[in-house]
């Protein structure tokens, strides 16, 4: 069953760009059955300006936290009006390798296959992360953040881990690549992050959605060790006690995760309680 890709196009996009995207996205769509996908949204913003804009718009009217990124946003995938969403900056797409486009697009339809409903996205905050903020008296609106981030991490372990499967590998190495390249802004954020447990901690789990998306290519014999350097030089700004409960934690806990999301995000979520976040608040 072909999947239909309703496109929408904001600025100038090229009628022969667009038909090149389709057909790319059609190809992982047949690699990637059995599933059921019917349709899927398709938004090409030719400029990164109209894009961030739009964002922001849907963030308004659908009272839902900001999916506005950073200069690095080049591709999302969302189900916030009840279809699969895919959303591609051109702009910002032709900056990068041809490999790592690749890598990129077939990440957000590996998203509208696995997590193409609304319900992947409307999550209640599991018990152990509400008991731990009311031990240390933080705001529920951190507990939510928290747990954001680790359905981000969980979300993108899965469709890295469904990609690797059906053998999508050197596209995917490319892209893990590319994300795990640490930026300016990054360390940055770290470096304010320094000194308060809490935002430590919070930070430390953010690290959880690029490092998560390795996982799966860890266990290729041909990519293992490579990846796993770059998990290692990914790190390299942290202290050695902080990179150490990273490369432990995404060791010990996700390649046990099953097919279930929710379940996979409570799991992930109790572990970084266990693992991350009470072991910084406690030191």
């Amino acid at each position: 069953m072909s999947v239909h890709i309703f496109v929408s196009k904001f600025g100038r996009v090229d009628d022969e760009e667009v038909q090149q995207v389709v057909e790319f996205i059609e190809e992982c769509y047949g690699r990637l059955a059995p599933h059921e996908v019917e349709l899927v949204d398709l938004y090409l913003f030719e400029k990164s300006s109209s894009v961030d804009a739009f964002l922001a718009r849907e963030s308004r009217e659908m009272g839902v936290a900001s999916t506005q990124l950073n200069d690095s946003f080049f591709a999302m995938h969302d189900a916030w009006r009840g279809t699969s969403r895919i959303i591609l900056c051109i702009e910002r797409l032709r900056m990068l390798p041809k490999l790592v486009q690749e890598g990129v697009i077939r990440h957000e339809v590996g998203h509208s296959v696995l997590h193409g409903e609304l319900s992947y996205y409307l999550l209640s905050i599991p018990p152990a992360l509400l008991d731990l903020a009311d031990r240390f008296h933080f705001p529920k609106e951190h507990a939510f953040n928290i747990l954001y981030l680790v359905s981000i991490a969980v979300k993108d372990y899965e469709v890295s881990r469904l990609l690797t499967e059906r053998g999508y590998f050197d596209d995917q190495f490319a892209y893990v690549g590319h994300i795990l390249t640490v930026s300016e802004d990054e360390m940055l954020s770290w470096r304010i992050s320094r000194g308060n447990p809490l935002a430590e901690s919070i930070y430390l789990v953010s690290c959880l959605k690029t490092l998560s998306c390795a996982v799966p290519l860890i266990s290729n014999e041909r990519f293992s060790e490579k990846i796993k350097r770059i998990i290692r030089e990914s790190l390299y700004y942290l202290p050695t006690e902080h990179s150490t409960m990273l490369l432990d934690f995404i060791a010990d806990n996700f390649s046990s995760l099953g097919t279930d999301t929710q379940s996979n995000i409570n799991f992930i979520t109790n572990r970084a309680v266990q693992q991350i976040i009470e072991p910084i608040l406690i030191s």
